[in-house]
């Protein structure tokens, strides 16, 4: 009678565990890899972006000047290398997906040699000639249509500096592209994001989001200069949009911030070292986060649910 109460527990204990592990398979949609919520990176990182396709993360790499890939979501190995300028330290921008297998990327150029590459592949990248190299460049979001918009800024010495939003097209054939001014009046423009007709770009010298009508400045017959901010906020950096029209930045020195479509802040989390690019994956409901360290440190490309 022991022996059968006692083989009675290990049955329904190895059942419970089982139930457990089926469980914790099952989180996260439809990847069957579970999705750490800190993976460590040896990297500078800036930019990310996720291919909806399978998962994928891309991260851009201020150290190696780089993409790295992780298809697996957690081993990063280099996936294209930008050209370096020399002399010049590395900084590259916001990534994002054109289509399933192109992405887009920016190099900030320190008002010399700011560029705007394609990459079609594993080493395969090519520079658009054509936008002005002077302008910093760390915003940038594919709009379809071989369009993208880019966040800029100019600065000549102790001047503030001043930015805008603009319009780029490009060939992706003949690698050329031209650029016409949308959003005028901002400081140091950083991220973009767009829901819908929206269009947000964060401004950091100015401590602020401002908010604009996408097709309004596409169809202006010329720039149009900003009009107040949408909300105000310490230190916004690049930004991501959920389907809800949740925004999702940097704030204060030490956050992870979401902005409701109504203005509505709240800090999702307030241990970053420097929260830096993030990137939604719908398909998986998740939300990833760059947390940038200091030279020296770990840095982390973070995930967080999204509800």
């Amino acid at each position: 009678m022991r022996l059968s109460s006692s083989l009675h527990r290990t049955t329904r204990l190895a059942a419970v565990t089982l139930g457990l592990i089926a469980a914790l398979a099952g989180c996260g949609g439809d990847n069957v890899n579970f999705v750490p919520q800190r993976i460590a990176v040896n990297a500078a990182p800036n930019g990310i972006a996720v291919r909806a396709a399978d998962g994928a993360v891309f991260i851009t790499d201020d150290q190696t000047n780089s993409v790295l890939a992780a298809t697996d979501t957690r081993t990063f190995s280099t996936y294209a290398s930008v050209p370096t300028v020399a002399g010049q330290a590395n900084s590259l921008s916001q990534l994002s997906f054109a289509d399933a297998n192109t992405l887009l990327i920016e190099r900030f150029g320190f008002g010399t040699a700011s560029a705007i590459f394609g990459i079609t592949g594993a080493n395969a990248i090519a520079q658009f000639s054509g936008p002005d190299p002077t302008r910093r460049r760390l915003g940038l979001i594919a709009i379809g249509s071989n369009r993208l918009l880019s966040t800029w800024f100019v600065k000549n010495g102790s001047n503030p500096p001043q930015g805008a939003l603009s319009l780029i097209t490009y060939d992706p054939v003949a690698h050329t592209a031209v650029e016409r001014d949308l959003l005028t009046g901002l400081g140091k423009p950083v991220g973009i994001a767009v829901s819908g007709d929206n269009v947000y770009v964060s401004d950091q010298a100015n401590n602020d989001i401002v908010k604009a009508s996408l097709s309004a400045l596409l169809n202006a017959s010329q720039a149009v200069a900003a009009n107040g901010a949408f909300v105000q906020i310490n230190a916004p950096d690049l930004m991501a949009v959920d389907a809800n029209g949740t925004l999702y930045t940097k704030c204060n020195a030490t956050g992870l911030c979401r902005i409701a479509a109504d203005g509505t802040i709240s800090v999702l989390a307030n241990d970053f070292q420097d929260a830096r690019g993030v990137a939604v994956d719908a398909p998986r409901g998740l939300l990833y986060a760059i947390d940038r360290a200091a030279t020296g440190g770990t840095s982390y490309v973070r995930t967080f649910q999204l509800h």
